[in-house]
């Protein structure tokens, strides 16, 4: 018997101060008294007459209707005597003041001993604030004294009884704190209370079998549920001699039917110690109520079992968790989960983060311990999916690595691929939250996450609260058909709260290169929504890169990578030629001659009277320069071609992957357009190139290379739109306003 927070007062519930928070009763006389259950003082009740003294709370305390209480207080007779009772009750209110009392909840009397000990249990009520009460006040009670005698109370106490968050049952059926009366003896077996043990409060439920066989004790009444969702049922149970036990919950449909029960057998509990048993279950279809059920396996008469701090609630699920409340939480077993490598895992109890049990990852001495999910979860193509889990590891003489693997599986169950994020802790010991993210592949339909614990040593680790949902931080990269470019899309920026992003080219070397956008380089882009999109057309083709995007504020930051893409290059015969700030001048170039590089050096030789050898003054060599020479077809080959190079901007070549050039920034000099025939009709033409090597551009990216009529239509309400944000035609077709 305890509440969670006493809403009475510390002076009115102990009287260490004074009696200013009580008022006597008729008969009553109000006094500190140097006897005591707790602390150094208690409240004196003096008869004025023979009879009944009482005592009322002063001043009233603040309830919720709804919402169940419990009240109690320890009795105890100054002058041993016999014949008394004790007795607490609550008035519920409307008001602070005045006013009478809606109603009031009246304990059962218990008789106190005939003796100055203090009574213990004490007596008690539980009830529900009734509809309109707003407040609440005790009153204690002590009948049969004679005139002149005196009782004392201590410990006087109010507030909302302890039980499982959410619990459907009653603090009653929870506790057995009033009576048995929250449970029926259905099968071979009888049900009452003890005062001799418990987990929680003064009593316990005592189930006792009538024969040998299973028995079953079921809460009554039944609590509502959904059907659909996950319920968890819960109890503390002390048996008399190890035996198996059976919690179910039973589903029951709106006509009181019974449908099915969620069952769980726990082997061989054992005897003389309160052990926590746990059953998951989801209501099946059309059912409405649900009822609690112990059933212990009796192999003789007589069999006893104590059971409290019973409860039936929903699932605590983490929200959106696509794995099931046991696999997040191991309150039944480690089932959902399987040791890969250098492990073994078992549910344990001797730490959790939520509930009472997590999984136990005992290292065997390899290189890394792996645990994975047994059952794979669906999945839909290209969203972000993030998995996340407490881990718990004692001190380590350095900070441990954990990979989070995400596996993914198409229709027929062939993995597809992995995807793996690193998380380092510190070597403190405590929980962590290693989490990671990765976006499903085009054809995958469900993933299975694993955690990898890497050079792990040996001991134990802890796993709870493990949950795969749908979002965090993703980037998916995808060639750009046609257009010799990438497009980036983004997802999850919002992941974490942070207020900047960065998208960088990853190459197979890990060099890095920052994505060209809008207002430049894409390192420090103010995170405006979860979603974003981007396009590099600088990256180099025929090679498979990466995109890395990074939301971060400070140094505080959350990474994520793409898959591999590779850009298919142009025919061999062809290199591709782009303004990198305008992409929609692009072409595609049949080359004729490659450039032959040269690099002048800057020096000055200087001939020295007296002396054999110059004094030669230098300075870095000049960037390349070459003539590179290509042939058109067609007439709009060589338009496409001089409407290329009449904005005069630095140009980006980009070779094909086999022709051992790298793609090169260059300024175009003066061209020269030649007829290969002297003859009007005959279109082909030879151009010459002469190419100065520059540094990459700086500049926002303007438009897009796949620009359609669709794109003008959507961000243009009319024609007077268009007109008014184009001074141009160029700027219709690339984008760019003004």
């Amino acid at each position: 018997m305890s509440v969670a927070t006493n809403l009475l007062s510390a002076n009115t519930s102990g009287i260490e101060t004074n009696t200013s928070g009580w008022t006597a009763g008729a008969n009553t006389t109000l006094s500190q008294s140097s006897r005591f259950y707790q602390g150094t003082k208690s409240l004196g009740l003096t008869a004025t007459a023979a009879g009944t003294v009482t005592a009322t709370t002063a001043t009233r305390v603040a309830v919720t209707a709804g919402v169940e209480y419990q009240a109690y207080a320890f009795f105890a007779n100054v002058v041993a005597a016999s014949g008394r009772t004790s007795a607490v009750s609550i008035a519920w209110y409307a008001g602070s003041s005045g006013g009478s009392a809606i109603s009031t909840s009246a304990g059962a009397a218990t008789a106190l001993a005939n003796s100055t000990a203090w009574n213990t249990p004490p007596p008690q009520v539980t009830a529900v604030a009734p509809a309109g009460a707003a407040w609440a006040a005790v009153t204690i009670t002590v009948t049969g004294l004679s005139a002149g005698a005196v009782v004392a109370a201590d410990v006087i106490t109010l507030g909302v009884p302890s039980t499982w968050a959410g619990n459907f049952l009653g603090y009653n059926s929870a506790s057995g704190e009033t009576d048995a009366n929250g449970w029926t003896a259905t099968t071979n077996c009888t049900v009452d209370r003890v005062s001799t043990d418990s987990w929680e409060g003064w009593y316990s439920l005592r189930l006792t079998s009538v024969a040998a066989g299973t028995t079953r004790a079921t809460s009554t009444p039944s609590v509502p549920i959904s059907a659909g969702s996950t319920y968890v049922g819960m109890t503390y149970v002390k048996p008399a001699a190890t035996t198996d036990v059976i919690l179910e919950i039973r589903w029951y449909d709106a006509a009181n039917i019974f449908l099915s029960a969620s069952a769980v057998t726990w082997s061989a509990v054992p005897a003389g110690a309160w052990t926590r048993l746990t059953s998951i279950g989801t209501a099946p279809a059309g059912a409405t109520a649900g009822h609690l059920a112990f059933r212990p396996q009796a192999t003789a008469a007589g069999q006893v079992w104590l059971f409290d701090y019973n409860g039936l609630t929903l699932a605590p699920l983490i929200a959106g968790n696509l794995l099931s409340y046991n696999t997040q939480s191991f309150e039944v077993d480690a089932s959902g989960w399987s040791a890969v490598s250098g492990c073994t895992i078992a549910r344990t109890t001797a730490s959790a983060v939520q509930g009472a049990a997590s999984m136990a990852i005992t290292t065997t001495g390899g290189a890394n311990a792996t645990v994975k999910t047994v059952a794979a979860v669906p999945v839909t193509p290209r969203l972000a999916y993030k998995a996340t889990a407490y881990l718990y590891h004692g001190a380590t003489p350095a900070s441990v690595d954990v990979d989070v693997l995400f596996t993914w599986y198409d229709a027929l169950g062939v993995e597809i691929t992995t995807g793996t994020y690193r998380w380092t802790t510190s070597s403190a010991a405590g929980w962590y939250t290693p989490m990671g993210a990765d976006v499903a592949p085009d054809n995958a339909v469900s993933l299975r996450v694993a955690f990898r614990i890497l050079s792990p040593g040996t001991g134990t680790y802890y796993l709870d609260e493990a949950a795969v949902t749908l979002g965090g931080l993703g980037v998916i990269a995808d060639a750009i058909p046609g257009a010799y470019g990438v497009a980036i899309s983004l997802q999850g920026l919002t992941t974490g709260g942070h207020t900047h992003y960065g998208v960088w080219r990853v190459r197979d070397d890990g060099a890095l290169t920052a994505v060209r956008g809008e207002t430049g380089d894409m390192t420090a882009v103010p995170i405006t929504g979860d979603l974003a999109v981007a396009s590099d057309y600088e990256a180099p083709l025929g090679v498979p890169l990466q995109y890395s995007v990074r939301v971060y504020t400070g140094s505080d930051y959350l990474r994520a990578t793409s898959r591999s893409v590779v850009i298919p290059e142009p025919p061999v015969t062809d290199v591709v030629v782009k303004d990198p700030t305008q992409p929609v001048r692009s072409s595609t170039l049949t080359v004729d001659t490659v450039p032959d590089w040269t690099r002048a050096a800057r020096q000055g030789v200087h001939q020295i009277s007296g002396r054999t050898t110059p004094i030669v003054i230098t300075d870095v060599r000049t960037s390349r320069t070459g003539t590179m020479t290509v042939v058109t077809e067609t007439r709009d080959d060589i338009t496409r071609l001089w409407w290329l190079l009449e904005s005069g901007n630095s140009l980006l070549i980009q070779w094909p992957s086999t022709w051992g050039e790298q793609d090169v920034y260059v300024q175009v000099g003066d061209v020269q357009e030649t007829h290969i025939l002297r003859w009007a009709k005959y279109q082909d033409r030879t151009w010459t190139l002469p190419l100065i090597e520059v540094d990459r551009p700086i500049g926002g990216l303007v438009g897009s290379a796949t620009r359609t009529w669709a794109d003008v239509e959507a961000e243009s309400s009319d024609w007077l739109d268009v007109l008014t944000t184009h001074s141009a035609w160029l700027g219709v077709y690339s984008g760019e306003v003004g």
